[in-house]
């Protein structure tokens, strides 16, 4: 045995806590360089949907740019004040974000730091440039103001057509990915883009989203971390993207898409684009699984889709929740749920998954994959199999028939039936008829019948029918669909029993449970609609804007213009019409009569009624031996006056009136007051000499300025007194009947015309809302 000597014990000890004390000395200095050292990332994410005129407009370019910022703010070490989420900016909004970012940098730069950007776009190109709206900001510029901000390294990653314009605007060649990690001393650009120079960046419905975003996320969420080393760099991300993108879209209508790049970075060390181990849930699969995976979450969204390897384990940074994920292996498709939870990574192995119909795995993309249909003959598999199995056919027969999936042109001179799928055109005289799922088109002079899902376009002079579209409807009669369905219905008379996500333009009626825009001569009819707009009448549950020239109908609205009467049951911005009507407004009505039983705003108009405003009647005898009556309607901020009086014969005390009397309309205000309130108000009356049926040309006219007081005395009762100022002209009655009766006014005349003006008063009574 080994004995030592407690003196050596002692040195030995001494030593060692020497040695510790210089090992902790390091070990902090090292966080403080690690902290002064560190790396601040930004993140620009631009949407651009719309390219301008003559351009379509993009669903998912909004979408795109969130899941790119979203990846890297949970992967990536982007702290969440360093995204900025820019949409559907001009160039100028767009130059000035840059400008912003410029000044955060330099800002929050560090002293030992390096500074990273990432800029994405999403959007409309072409070969001039990124095309912001009408405006283009061309791509020379861009690359230029990228290269100009204050970051030690940049990244461009654009997802448009003919993005690959921007990597030739200047020379370059690939070299290792550039986001470093904090040890080297990287400085660079980047530019990623899509497509090439000459091709179409595509985006997918069932994907909701680009192909190249979704295939770089993935990749970024762990898919295409080759190494296996739980992070995955620039180049890793860029060859995953640039695989998946091209395998997905090699049999699209729009053509293969091959992302491209170009690079120009110099310093040593390593690029990580994503850490998986930043992720507060994480999803490993295991090394014997093997297939086309396909990740989706809670809400059904597809958040990841890969190719895995037998034998090689894969994770991937998820953020916490449950999961499906769906597994294709040749012509087997299984199926497995996870939930993953914060602080945990969970683990998937072949034994989790079960068998499933082949539907749950292939809905993504177009119409596309070479791959047969397993059992179950699911319509996504059934269509695409056609599309890229299936022989072109052409037939013409008196009556053409078909009882296997078709594809290709079916002609009959009298009717046409498919009684399988169908992908093409079926042209006749009197009916075509396709019972499953068809794509393309249908011509008839009578009926077209798709009994199940059909795209494209039927074409009728009678009756065109599907139990849903996607697409248009397009006939002189009667087009119908009952259920859910997107795009046009063009006719006299428009159905759809269930939503339509799109229009109808008809010559008579036009239905729809819920639909973007309806427009008719005759009648529109929905429960939920963006726009009707209609000669004749509008009728919704609910909808944003009604514009009618007869009547406008809805429970709920947000605008409704006619040329005659609006009827709302609530109503939140805007009736102008020439009769209003609704139980809650929110906005203002403009009309002559306006009616609501609760008005947050005063309507405009000759007649208005509010029962939550003034409805009030004022008796009153005035300065000149008149007995009158005023009824005011309104609020207390805008009210119309409507009255009429009538005099009583000098001398006779008030028991015998005159054959002259007046009536008039007016306008005042009670200066936003209810209760006891003051009242500014002016009147404009015609004054008749005697009451006639005929002849009624002969009438003058009566002017009244009136400064008024009304006293509560308890709620619907109140005192009235005040003061008027009054000129009276002869109109067509060359005479003057007006004057107070103390004959204290005074006459005036200019040129031919005779008047007369005076002060006077009034006293009553009113009654009513005041």
């Amino acid at each position: 045995m080994f004995m030592i000597s407690n003196k050596a014990f002692g040195v030995l000890s001494g030593l060692s806590f020497a040695f510790l004390f210089v090992l902790l000395f390091l070990a902090s200095n090292a966080d403080a360089a690690t902290e002064s050292g560190r790396i601040n990332r930004y993140v620009v994410a631009v949407s651009a949907n719309n390219g301008g005129a003559g351009r379509p407009m993009l669903r998912y370019a909004e979408s795109d740019a969130r899941s790119f910022a979203k990846v890297l703010k949970e992967m990536g070490g982007v702290l969440p004040q360093n995204v900025i989420l820019v949409k559907e900016p001009s160039v100028v909004a767009l130059q000035k974000e840059f400008a912003n970012l410029d000044a955060k940098i330099l800002q929050d730069k560090a002293s030992n730091g390096r500074d990273e950007v990432l800029v994405y776009y999403s959007g409309h190109a072409d070969e001039k440039g990124l095309r912001l709206g009408e405006e283009t900001y061309a791509w020379k510029d861009l690359r230029n103001r990228i290269d100009a901000l204050s970051a030690d390294v940049k990244i461009a990653v654009i997802d448009a057509c003919g993005s690959g314009a921007i990597t030739r605007v200047k020379g370059g060649k690939a070299v290792p990915a550039f986001m470093v990690d904090q040890s080297s001393d990287m400085k660079g650009y980047a530019f990623i883009t899509s497509s090439t120079q000459d091709e179409s960046s595509q985006e997918s419905d069932k994907l909701k989203g680009s192909f190249f975003t979704h295939s770089l996320v993935s990749g970024l969420r762990g898919a295409g971390d080759l190494s296996s080393d739980g992070r995955v760099t620039l180049s890793e991300a860029y060859q995953f993207a640039f695989n998946e993108t091209l395998q997905k879209t090699e049999t699209t209508l729009g053509g293969a898409q091959h992302p491209s790049r170009d690079m120009n970075l110099a310093g040593t060390g390593d690029v990580v684009m994503t850490d998986l181990r930043a992720t507060g849930a994480g999803l490993d699969v295991d090394e014997n699984v093997s297939g086309r995976l396909y990740i989706r979450d809670a809400d059904g969204e597809l958040v990841a889709e890969l190719n895995k390897k037998r034998g090689r384990a894969m994770s991937l940074g998820l953020p916490p929740g449950n999961y499906t994920v769906n597994l294709q292996h040749d012509l087997d498709y299984m199926g497995a749920s996870v939930k993953l939870v914060n602080g945990k990574r969970e683990k998937i192995t072949a034994e989790n998954f079960k068998s499933v119909m082949a539907e749950q795995t292939v809905l993504r993309g177009e119409i596309g994959g070479n791959r047969m249909c397993s059992s179950g003959d699911t319509i996504a598999c059934s269509l695409d199999s056609l599309d890229h199995h299936g022989r072109f056919r052409t037939t013409f027969k008196f009556v053409d028939r078909d009882k296997e999936p078709r594809k290709g042109l079916q002609l009959g001179l009298l009717t046409t039936h498919a009684n399988d799928y169908m992908l093409g055109t079926q042209v006749s005289l009197i009916a075509n008829i396709a019972k499953k799922e068809m794509h393309g088109l249908q011509a008839t002079t009578v009926i077209n019948v798709a009994r199940k899902h059909f795209e494209g376009v039927q074409i009728s002079s009678a009756v065109n029918y599907a139990g849903s579209f996607s697409g248009s409807q397009i006939g002189t009669a009667v087009n119908f669909t009952k259920d859910k369905s997107s795009g046009a219905q063009i006719g006299v008379v428009n159905l759809a029993i269930d939503t339509l996500k799109g229009f109808q333009v008809s010559a008579g009626v036009n239905y729809a449970k819920a639909t973007k825009m309806q427009i008719t001569a005759g009648v529109n009819a929905a429960e939920s609609s963006n726009l009707q707009v209609v000669a004749g009448v509008n009728v919704a549950k609910e909808t944003d804007v009604q514009v009618s020239a007869g009547v406008n109908a809805a429970k709920k609205s947000d605008i409704q213009v006619v040329a005659g009467v609006n009827a709302a049951h609530e109503n939140n911005k805007l009736q102008v019409g020439v009769v209003n009507y609704a139980t809650k407004e929110s906005g203002r009505q403009w009309g002559i009569v306006n009616v609501c039983a609760h008005c947050e705003k005063t309507p405009v108009g000759i007649i208005n009624i509010v029962g939550n405003g003034v409805w009030s009647v004022t008796p009153y005898i005035n300065e000149m031996g008149a007995l009158g009556g005023s009824v005011h309607l309104g609020t207390a901020y805008f009210y119309s006056a409507l009255e009429w009086a009538w005099f009583f014969k000098k001398g006779s005390g008030f028991s015998e009136f005159e054959k002259k009397y007046e009536n008039g309309f007016g306008i005042g205000t009670q200066f936003g007051q209810y209760g006891s309130h003051w009242e500014l108000e002016y009147m404009f009356l015609t004054v008749y000499d005697k009451f006639r049926l005929k002849d009624e040309g002969k009438f003058g006219y009566h002017h009244r300025g009136r400064v008024g007081y009304v006293y509560q005395v308890f709620p619907g009762f109140g005192l009235s007194v005040g003061g008027t100022l009054n000129l009276t002209s002869e109109g067509y009655l060359n005479k003057l009947l007006l004057k107070p009766l103390g004959d204290y006014h005074d006459d005036v005349s200019y040129k031919d015309h005779k008047g007369r003006w005076w002060p006077g008063f009034y006293a009553g009574f009113t009654i009513g809302r005041f």
